[in-house]
């Protein structure tokens, strides 16, 4: 089993103040810089991408294994035995990489484990063969036999990212909304299917979005809050957008795919994906999901008649409602995902926020406070504008299938939030990072003031 949630949340960025107007495709804001040494660089042309490939072995001194915990003997990439190199390089261009060196029946073996691999196919003799176990109980038994296991490298994957002189496809106004669903994306039948499912239907009110891009680079997002009597909240944002990244690819699926920053007037600066199988002249996704509510293209904006007050930006401390603000947290763990990831989370007094993973976009959601006491809350996060899965209600999982769950019932999700250290520090539910020992700690995320 492959740790999918986690690979949604590979991407080490800092958040960035506000930027001004350029040219698509000029000189864009910096991310922040590498950490770890570089491996080397390398152009995929299957998947029409370059990538760095970096050393972060240096981090650590010790490390989870999947027997448990294991030093750190840190070999550098061109250390490595000749005839492994190839394969590692592989790896670590596929997803983030751990090699180990242990001893097995008297002999040194090498164990790759990589996230979109199985962990019985990367054990390898220095010659470069690879050992085939003929069953998963004799994978089993090898892990109980090895001894004198060792870290010798962790490699991180990151993505160089080049958008000079590409076409700008997201020009013009997207909707998206709580109503019109999209299934079967990538499945063989076109860029998706239509219908139309109310997304939380137990809320009191449904939220749609419109995002508007001029070909100079400006645009605004406007957010319609619509309660079942018909009262509307809305909020306007101006941004300034630039494009980051440009991919395409061809073959059995084609698509165009950007990375885009959005700098808000208000102060918040996002970046964005978009995918699109019909080159973007009807719909784009955040990403390839089986099952989203995605953002469809409109001849002009429905409701360019309501106006509000913007909302990106640093929400001020609410007397009502300690949680509300603007919270970032940040994590190393020894085992499973490696490396230094930087998290933020936003609650507004208006029961809507969002989540990023650097200044990646993760999802929005809106939320409800049930419960309070003390220091801690009870809160359900309804998430929009992003994928769901099996325990969202929309699909199910077969035998190396997935299928569309005829009349879904979306729920929101239920998380204990901690606020403390006068309500200056933020513990999430389920928020944590593991040292070499698999001991859990929690992430704790600070207020940000400014």
């Amino acid at each position: 089993m492959k740790r999918f949630f986690f690979l949604c949340l590979l991407c080490l960025a800092v958040l960035l103040p506000g930027c001004e107007p350029i040219e698509n495709g000029g000189k864009v804001p910096p991310e922040q810089e590498s950490y770890g040494e570089l491996i080397g660089t390398f152009y995929e042309e299957g998947r029409n991408m370059t990538l760095r490939l970096m050393d972060i072995t240096g981090l650590y001194q010790e490390v989870a294994y999947l027997t448990g915990a294991v030093p750190v003997n840190h070999t550098r990439f061109d250390e490595l035995p000749t005839q492994l190199k190839e394969t590692v390089k592989s790896y670590g261009l596929a997803s983030p990489t751990q090699v180990y060196r242990m001893k097995w029946h008297g002999e040194t073996v090498y164990h790759l484990l990589c996230f979109v691999k199985d962990d019985i196919t990367g054990v390898y003799k220095p010659s470069g063969e690879r050992i085939i176990f003929p069953s998963f109980e004799a994978y089993l038994q090898f892990l109980q036999e090895v001894s004198d296991v060792t870290c010798l490298l962790l490699i991180d994957t990151e993505l160089v990212k080049k958008a000079v002189d590409a076409p700008n496809l997201l020009i013009g106004t997207w909707q998206t909304d709580w109503s019109h669903l999209h299934h079967d994306i990538g499945s063989g039948r076109g860029s998706g299917i239509d219908e139309t499912v109310n997304l939380y239907p137990d809320l009191p009110f449904s939220l749609t979005e419109v995002c508007h891009f001029e070909k100079n680079g400006t645009g605004y997002l406007r957010t319609v809050k619509t309660f079942k009597n018909g009262k509307k909240e809305v909020s306007l944002d101006p941004f300034t957008y630039y494009l980051t990244n440009y991919q395409t690819q061809t073959g059995d699926i084609n698509f165009h795919n950007y990375s885009y920053i959005c700098c808000f007037a208000a102060g918040d600066t996002i970046e964005y994906t978009a995918r699109s199988l019909d080159d973007f002249s009807r719909v784009f996704d955040r990403s390839f999901y089986h099952v989203t509510y995605p953002w469809y293209k409109q001849k002009s904006d429905p409701f360019s008649n309501e106006n509000g007050d913007p909302k990106y930006g640093i929400p001020a401390k609410d007397k009502k409602s300690p949680i509300v603000g603007r919270w970032t947290g940040i994590a190393k763990s020894a085992a499973l995902v490696f490396g230094i990831r930087t998290y933020t989370v936003v609650f507004r007094s208006d029961g809507t926020g969002y989540l990023l993973s650097g200044r990646q976009f993760y999802q929005s959601f809106a939320y409800t406070v049930d419960e309070k006491k003390g220091d801690e809350l009870q809160l359900t996060l309804y998430k929009y504008d992003t994928g769901f899965y099996t325990d969202d209600g929309f699909w199910e999982e077969g035998d190396w299938t997935y299928s569309y769950v005829p009349q879904p019932t979306p729920k929101g999700k239920p998380m204990k939030v901690k606020v403390y250290d006068s309500q200056n520090s933020l513990e999430l539910e389920g928020w944590t990072q593991q040292d070499a020992h698999q001991n859990r700690t929690p992430i704790v995320f600070k207020r940000v003031s400014r």
